[in-house]
């Protein structure tokens, strides 16, 4: 969430900035067309090829008018919004209708003296992003009158054309179209990606997932390129009954702790799981830490990480076919159809896994402890700044801890004691060097779940 606020405020501040400043170059602009056009002379301006009949030609000239105008940063936004869902350009064409106006005072300028221009065209090139330019030219008729008559403004249509529409407005209205067009095609996507997620086996997924983590997935680390709590936290997970695992027990895991106080873990496609030290420093008992473990697992059985790299890389690919050279905001606009079609979608997998957490925790142990501890106190951290993006895409710590407790309500698990962190840690440390196994004192009772 923060991720999304935090730029998505700055943004709103640059666009503000764009809108006050654009407005403000154009009211300038506007004044000096109107005092230059003021000051010239009144000439006959047609597009006809000949000659009026009722004049004495004297000589004749080619006369031209260029000019390059960089359209602001907020026309040029709402133009591409209304690009992607359709409509009027409006914010384009008062841009193109000023760079009438200056191309046409420049060409009348250069046909100084002359009382008539015939045979005027005009030619708009689209030089970059938000720069046009305008070239007239025409034909400058120097006879025996003095320049006089025709038309004061150097627009035909005086105006006509234009679209006079607040800009706010119609910001407003495309960027809600635009980010309705979004949600839907952004939702919609997730049902092929769901389906397409479970077309991909397991073994297809480390094949492919090896060609951009190699050195973690095929290439696997030998126990002297892993850390201690690596390597303790890789067998806690392989010393879970496979009965337990589901077809996640098809996974060759890897573990690599990653140095980052945010309390979380993630479960990447090819069965890596990532530990911040932030979630090592908050559970206190290996209980905990397994119930985290295995909720991480839940995410495999669910085939949860790979529909989310499919549904983030849909809206990365809405917002830059739209915003291609706009890094910060195809970041902002992709984030926000993501979380508005996945907040409910993304709790429900967390929900689904804390099960199989729990699951995993009474196959490994025999008994429900501490299962629902970390929860409970990330629920305490909620004020916590570094808990907002934890928050957003995951249901509500409390309401995992009595969602957790009432399953063990329910199924009548039983309660037992939990295993330190710490002692788990120095007993497994103690048996590396006795080169013995540590968990046949732990394996579950006969008949547990």
């Amino acid at each position: 969430m923060q991720e999304l606020f935090v730029p998505g405020i700055m943004l709103m501040i640059l666009i503000g900035i764009a809108f006050v400043t654009g407005r403000l170059a154009e009211a300038a602009h506007e004044r000096a067309l109107r005092r230059d056009e003021q000051l010239l002379p009144n000439q006959h301006l047609s597009t006809e090829d000949h000659a009026p009949e009722d004049i004495v030609l004297r000589y004749s000239r080619m006369v031209t008018g260029k000019v390059v105008i960089g359209e602001d940063r907020f026309r040029n936004l709402l133009a591409r919004l209304r690009i992607f869902v359709g409509g009027r350009l409006g914010a384009h064409e008062a841009t193109i209708t000023r760079a009438k106006r200056e191309a046409m005072l420049r060409m009348r300028t250069d046909a100084k003296g002359a009382s008539h221009i015939t045979g005027i065209r005009m030619t708009t090139a689209q030089l970059g992003r938000g720069m046009v330019e305008m070239m007239v030219s025409g034909t400058a008729l120097y006879t025996d009158k003095r320049p006089s008559g025709g038309f004061p403004s150097a627009l035909p249509d005086d105006g006509i054309n234009i679209s006079h529409k607040n800009l706010l407005v119609e910001f407003t209205s495309a960027s809600a179209a635009f980010l309705f067009i979004c949600w839907g095609i952004y939702a919609a996507s997730g049902f092929a990606v769901e389906w397409a997620t479970r077309q991909i086996s397991i073994e297809d997924e480390i094949a492919i997932w090896s060609d951009l983590e190699g050195d973690y997935i095929i290439e696997r680390r030998s126990d002297d390129e892993r850390s201690l709590p690596e390597r303790y936290i890789l067998d806690l997970i392989n010393s879970i009954p496979k009965s337990a695992l589901g077809p996640a027990a098809a996974y060759d895991f890897e573990v690599v702790i990653i140095p980052d106080e945010t309390p979380n873990a993630a479960a990447l496609p090819g069965g890596l799981i990532l530990v911040h030290t932030g979630m090592l420093e908050l559970v206190d008992t290996e209980n905990e830490l397994l119930s985290i473990l295995g909720h991480e697992i839940g995410h495999y059985n669910g085939r949860d990480h790979l529909e989310g790299l499919g549904r983030q890389a849909v809206g990365v690919a809405l917002s830059a076919m739209m915003f291609q050279a706009d890094a910060v905001l195809t970041t902002w606009i992709a984030g926000w159809p993501k979380m508005l079609a996945d907040l409910d979608y993304s709790r429900s997998q967390e929900l689904d896994a804390d099960k199989w957490g729990l699951d995993i925790v009474m196959a490994k142990y025999g008994h429900a402890t501490d299962v629902a501890t970390t929860f409970a106190k990330l629920a305490m951290m909620q004020e916590d700044e570094s808990m907002l993006d934890y928050l957003g895409t995951h249901p509500h710590p409390m309401d995992r801890v009595r969602r957790l407790n009432k399953m063990v309500a329910d199924r009548n698990l039983p309660l037992g004691e939990p295993i330190p962190l710490q002692t788990a840690f120095e007993r497994y440390v103690d048996a590396l060097e006795g080169q013995s196994t540590i968990y046949d004192e732990y394996e579950a009772p006969e008949g547990s779940e």
